[in-house]
């Protein structure tokens, strides 16, 4: 059983420390409070067995997945009638991610010591976002905490399956073209200079195209690693500029403007928007809180300043539909949804709605363009391999003719 150190004040002032083994802070909390003993802080000493199971963690990081099932089970257990404290020394002993059971540690520590549970979390900013800690807030304020968590893990995982189709549908497309990119490689780096070595020894005249192909393996055999280090200093400069506030701008401005990808792109920002702030919503968030919180989790500057257009709106006591019109990021059908909403005061109702149309819009399109893509790197492979192909052959077909002629 581990022991904790604990401060306690009695009724005359005094402060007085002491150890004492119990299964749990809070457990040692209320035997001390039993005593009519003041509470000031209990620090648990970690026993042997804990530091070998922080020792087992299984990452560093905190990933999506450890947030899901720790608001997951932190929900259940609530609303179990768990006590928070309970919860978190519970969910402690499972976690996987080495980061998030300190800080459950450190909030833990907190909460004995008088803190609130919003105020823990945000002592780790890394770790949870404004999304969270004003969702805990309004549910401590609400006393509906483990509803408002639920809704919480209900937004995390309908995000993660979202995040994990536009993945899944990039995956095989990147490694179709790699593979592409590789074969030609090879191709033009290994085999065409076989083939040179041997036109070499024949006096003939090479067709122009074949001239052309030999000239380029030569010049990407001789600057290939030239070739390598340009392209990753070009790759290393852009991401350094796409993280500058003027070079994230422009890039999020070009995402909205790529033929063909340009509508996928916009729908991902408004089903990030619709969803997170029609959780907000519904959790008791105001809407004010709701706009600051969701501009900054679109993840897309256009439209975070689209969001802060609407928000300034609200402010001055006028409706969300008419700035989400004039912005002209959002669709004639999230207008109209967030009007009917407002007007019937059905706000957080619409827009999960129109989450969940975009969802399934999001998912069929991916799909489409995942179809698409197959057959149109396969075409161009075919293009490209036929081509060196009739390059390296064309020679040969001149000596068969001169040879057929010669020995006519």
């Amino acid at each position: 059983m581990p022991q904790f150190i604990y401060k306690v004040r009695d009724k005359q002032g005094r402060e007085i420390e002491g150890k004492q083994e119990a299964a749990t802070e809070d457990e040692l909390i209320t035997r001390l409070q039993n005593k009519n003993l003041i509470v000031v802080s209990v620090t648990g000493q970690v026993s042997k067995e804990k530091k070998e199971a922080s020792g087992t963690r299984f990452h560093q990081r905190v990933t999506l997945e450890d947030l899901i099932l720790f608001s997951r089970q932190l929900a259940t257990m609530l609303e179990a009638g768990v006590t928070l404290l309970k919860t978190l020394d519970v969910l402690s002993k499972q976690l996987e991610s080495k980061t998030l059971f300190k800080a459950v540690e450190e909030m833990k520590h907190d909460i004995s010591t008088g803190s609130s549970f919003r105020e823990a979390l945000a002592k780790h900013p890394k770790i949870f976002s404004d999304f969270w800690i004003h969702i805990v807030e309004t549910g401590e304020a609400s006393g509906a905490l483990p509803v408002v968590l639920a809704q919480l893990a209900n937004y995390l995982e309908a995000d993660a399956a979202t995040r994990r189709k536009i993945t899944s549908a990039m995956v095989y497309p990147a490694v179709l073209i790699s593979l592409v990119m590789a074969s030609l490689a090879v191709f033009t780096i290994w085999i065409i200079p076989i083939f040179a070595s041997v036109f070499e020894n024949f006096n003939i005249e090479l067709p122009g195209i074949t001239s052309l192909v030999i000239n380029f393996s030569n010049a990407l055999r001789k600057y290939f690693l030239v070739l390598c280090g340009l392209g990753f200093a070009a790759i290393t400069l852009i991401g350094r500029y796409v993280r500058t506030p003027q070079g994230r701008w422009q890039f999020d401005q070009l995402k909205f403007k790529i033929p063909g990808l340009a509508f996928l792109f916009q729908r991902i920002a408004i089903e990030r928007f619709a969803s997170g702030l029609g959780t907000l919503i519904e959790s008791g968030v105001p809407i004010l809180y709701g706009l600051d919180i969701v501009a900054k989790a679109v993840d897309n500057k256009v439209m975070e300043k689209a969001v802060m257009e609407v928000r300034d709106s609200v402010r001055q006591g006028k409706g969300m539909a008419k700035p989400l019109e004039r912005s002209g990021v959002f669709t004639p059908m999230v207008v109209q949804m967030v009007a009917v909403g407002e007007e019937i005061g059905e706000l957080g109702k619409m827009l999960r709605k129109v989450s969940e149309f975009y969802k399934e819009h999001i998912a069929t399109t991916l799909g489409r363009l995942t179809t698409l893509v197959e057959p149109l790197v396969l075409v161009f492979m075919g293009v490209v391999v036929g081509v060196l192909v009739v390059a390296m052959f064309l020679p040969i077909f001149q000596l068969a003719t001169l040879a057929s002629m010669g020995g006519g």
